[in-house]
């Protein structure tokens, strides 16, 4: 479990619309986790390690077509170094009066506060899946892999059980929150405060050990409120991201307040 006193960097970048770069990397977001994870070139990997994986990079990028901007949040445990996106990249960042150059701070001390019971506003985009186990007869070839889940009701329990377990024996540290209601049967249902957005599927190519191939993700959106039920592995989640697709720009919980 990551120490509560190591930092966390919170980086928000403006980049601009008009830029081919940009427009390509935001249709194929492993493009943009590429080009994101120069900012950590500085830092030794030893073999066998994922630099995302050891500096729990996170990204998530959000368009902004009314003013031809992305605004583009990235997250780590070490201290980024965005000065190749200003010296390599041209016209990647956006550059107008009143647009800062990339920034970022320390948001670690604020995460430090957060305590049980309290409630916030969340914003997540997550591609929720499931792995298949035991397939039906007919679907041999899907056994071990992973299946996005299309229905709203299902994508919301997927959600609700990251909070339970974000992976094997971890809790998520964090419940939605719901309101109780009585249906006209008498029986009490729940309704869970969290609003789903289908966001489509984006594709892209990945290298490994086996060479290039082809991935789809389902992205969907989650706004809501939740929870927190367990402080230090709720902080844990926050660091770690949630569900898989991290570097297609998933994963990422933002959080804030509420008053």
């Amino acid at each position: 479990m990551s120490d509560v006193n190591s930092p966390l960097y919170l980086s928000r970048l403006i980049l601009d619309l008009n830029c081919r770069q940009v427009r390509s990397e935001l249709a194929q977001p492993y493009e943009m986790h590429r080009t994101l994870m120069h900012a950590f070139e500085g830092y030794p990997v030893s073999d066998g390690e994922r630099p995302r994986e050891k500096f729990n990079v996170l990204f998530r990028a959000d368009v902004d077509d009314q003013n031809s901007r992305a605004v583009v949040y990235v997250q780590s445990v070490v201290e980024p170094d965005w000065s190749y996106l200003v010296d390599t990249c041209k016209n990647y960042l956006l550059s107008e009066d009143g647009i800062s150059k990339p920034d970022y701070k320390n948001i670690a001390p604020s995460y430090r506060g957060l305590r049980k019971g309290q409630t916030l506003a969340f914003s997540l985009r997550a591609n929720p899946t499931k792995r298949i186990f035991k397939p039906t007869k007919g679907d041999d070839i899907l056994k071990g892999k992973r299946v996005a889940l299309l229905r709203e009701e299902e994508q919301i329990d997927w959600l609700v059980r990251k909070g339970d377990e974000r992976e094997e024996d971890c809790p998520g540290g964090f419940e939605i929150l719901a309101k109780k209601i009585r249906e006209q049967n008498d029986e009490i249902s729940q309704i869970v405060h969290v609003k789903t957005t289908p966001e489509g599927k984006q594709t892209g190519r990945k290298s490994d050990e086996k060479g290039k191939h082809r991935m789809t993700q389902l992205t969907v959106r989650f706004d809501g409120l939740l929870r927190i039920t367990d402080p230090d592995a709720f902080r844990e989640t926050l660091v770690r991201g949630i569900g898989p697709a991290k570097a297609f720009g998933c994963g990422l919980m933002l959080v804030k307040r509420v008053v």
